[in-house]
């Protein structure tokens, strides 16, 4: 824990009526006749969390080898299930029946290729020491599972940690990146970073029986887990307010479910919709933090410096900003803040999403991020909408851009741990059972990974260009109205102001080979004659007067995995009434 002195600062000046100075009893002398005491802030508001970096210290870039020998439990601690059973499903299933994730019990053992070892943990354990279950939502669905092994109260803990997260990473072709992110904010002072380490598993199944050999499950990586646990290890404050946010979590109130525990109309579950409660259920000061961000009359430089900590505010967008993380917003990070006060922190989680741009090119060779890409990654949200319109956030953010890019994400320091680690997947990946669901191939894996240098350098040009570009903005759903269908789309902002054009383009194909209207107005709203029923594709992109070109937010999915980017397909039903199509990311 750090504290921020400032100007108001009481400062206690004590006249020692003393003739002499205390002494210790080695003879140093420690207070001095005269002695100024300085405090900080009289209620602690100036307080200042710092992450304890020497926490990783003891992370290393090699594989720790854990066996797991799983077993049924009882129905009392809802452990009895066959490891089947627990590898059966995805998280979605268990949300739609309203069922917890099955699980088993488990013996956790630390070794090497040998076995288990003697000054690990679980060596002697011989009765379950842990319980062990699916996790994460996307992950859930693939071949290849991640695992949540919860330590038994009692049990002890292995690196202080009780939960052990171990994670496949099969959306990532490198399978090192969130490892990457970790490791690369371990040295950033304002961020808060998890410890991290390459795991090779090795799993008997005693569910079905007593016979069997350990079965190689591959390579993961263990990612510390954001929890109360994790707080107090870094000196902060166990039991104030923490959560993972969700996709739906945009920063607008949703008054009807983000209430105060002490609400009549407070739903956990439909809070949990857009946030899910890690700590507290005292629930007051995330409802005050999202009626400020909310509130046009207040600057938003005077929300950033009342209710955030701007230093990891600002480094945390810079971070994603420079990674290129089109996934940061997607439900990736979590917010903290400690009772009693209002200061909130940024803590990132899966970080999967960086550097992406290499292999959705070697996908789709016609790819583009279109809007995604610089400041854009964070423009749809209230908060940092606002952020990104103020000069003085902007400039903020811009010395955490240029701090990051030359000090913490420089060529020789993301280069070196990029070959460490690619050394040890490639290890795996490319042999049973890794193999069979490796996403590239060696030499593609090869060129990507020497690709990520030139993507950060682009992606710091990308933000260096959305900083005076027209902002993407959002394609309305059409309306029938008075004989005629009224297209709308949102006014396209940007930093200089002056004169925005659309182009706007309706078709009955998403490739426009046949236009219905092709037409460029100045307006945000374009009345053509009734379209009879069917299916249609509008396209609307905005030009400022220098020529630079935006496209919308919308987007549509063909059958081919491919994106039409800053295109809304909608459908005009029979009765007139007209419904868009809405994608999200998988």
């Amino acid at each position: 824990m750090r504290r921020k002195k400032l100007g108001m600062s009481c400062l206690l000046i004590l006249s020692m009526l003393l003739s002499g100075c205390a002494v210790s009893e080695t003879g140093g002398t420690l207070v001095s006749a005269d002695e100024t005491y300085e405090t900080t802030g009289e209620d602690g508001a100036d307080y200042e969390l710092e992450d304890n970096k020497a926490l990783y210290d003891n992370d290393d870039d090699g594989v720790i080898t854990m066996y797991l020998t799983v077993g049924r439990g009882n129905e009392g601690e809802d452990t009895d299930h066959t490891w089947t059973e627990v590898n059966s499903h995805s998280l979605e299933y268990y949300d739609e029946k309203g069922i917890a994730p099955y699980k088993c019990e488990a013996v956790l053992q630390i070794g090497d290729g040998e076995g288990p070892l003697e000054d690990e943990f679980g060596y002697s354990d011989r009765t379950a020491n842990a319980t062990v279950q699916l996790r994460g939502q996307g992950a859930s669905t693939w071949p290849q599972k991640s695992y949540r092994i919860k330590i038994k109260d009692g049990s002890g803990e292995w690196r202080d940690q009780q939960t052990i997260t171990l994670n496949k990473h099969v959306s990532d072709p490198l399978r090192f990146k969130n490892k990457l992110a970790y490791s690369l904010m371990e040295d950033i002072p304002e961020m808060m970073a998890a410890r991290t380490q390459f795991v090779h598993l090795y799993v008997k199944d005693k569910t079905e029986g007593e016979d069997g050999l350990f079965e190689d499950y591959g390579l993961y990586t263990q990612v510390e887990q954001v929890n109360k646990k994790y707080l107090r290890t870094r000196g902060f404050d166990g039991d104030g307010a923490l959560y993972q946010v969700t996709e739906l979590f945009d920063w607008l109130p949703h008054e009807d479910s983000i209430l105060e525990a002490t609400d009549p109309s407070y739903d956990k579950e439909r809070f949990e919709q857009y946030l899910e409660i890690d700590g507290s259920e005292e629930h007051d000061a995330i409802v005050k933090l999202l009626k400020a961000v909310n509130d046009e009359e207040l600057p938003v430089s005077d929300i950033v410096e009342q209710y955030f900590d701007a230093d990891n505010l600002f480094y945390w967008m810079a971070f994603h900003i420079l990674l290129g993380n089109s996934d940061v917003l997607d439900g990736n990070y979590y917010l903290y803040n400690a009772r009693g006060q209002d200061r909130w922190y940024f803590i990132s989680w899966n970080n999967s999403g960086i550097l992406g741009q290499g292999y959705e090119e070697l996908q789709d060779p016609s790819y583009s991020r279109s809007w995604q890409k610089g400041i854009f990654l964070f423009s749809d949200t209230p908060l940092f909408e606002r952020i990104l319109q103020d000069d003085t956030c902007r400039t903020a953010l811009n010395e955490a851009v240029e701090d990051l890019r030359k000090n913490y994400l420089s060529e020789d320091i993301v280069e070196k741990k990029i070959s460490d680690y690619s050394k040890v997947v490639k290890e795996y990946l490319y042999q049973l059972p890794d193999q069979t669901y490796a996403r590239v191939t060696q030499e593609d894996y090869t060129a990507l990974e020497e690709g990520l240098i030139a993507e950060i350098e682009e992606n710091y040009a990308m933000y260096q260009e959305s900083m005076s570009s027209v902002w993407p903005f959002h394609i309305l759903t059409p309306e029938n109205t008075g004989g005629q269908t009224v297209l709308n789309w949102e006014e396209a902002y940007r930093f200089s102001g002056g004169e925005v054009a659309y182009t706007v383009e309706l078709s009955r194909d998403f490739s426009f080979n046949e236009h219905i209207v092709q037409e460029t107005v100045d307006s945000t709203s374009l009345s053509v004659d009734a379209l009879p029923a069917g299916q249609y594709f509008l396209r609307v992109r905005a030009e400022g007067e220098d020529g630079f070109q935006q496209d919308a937010y919308e987007y549509y999915g063909t059958e081919a995995g491919t994106k039409c980017y800053s295109t809304l397909c909608f459908y005009v039903q029979g009765d007139g009434s007209i419904t868009a199509v809405e994608y999200s990311e998988d």
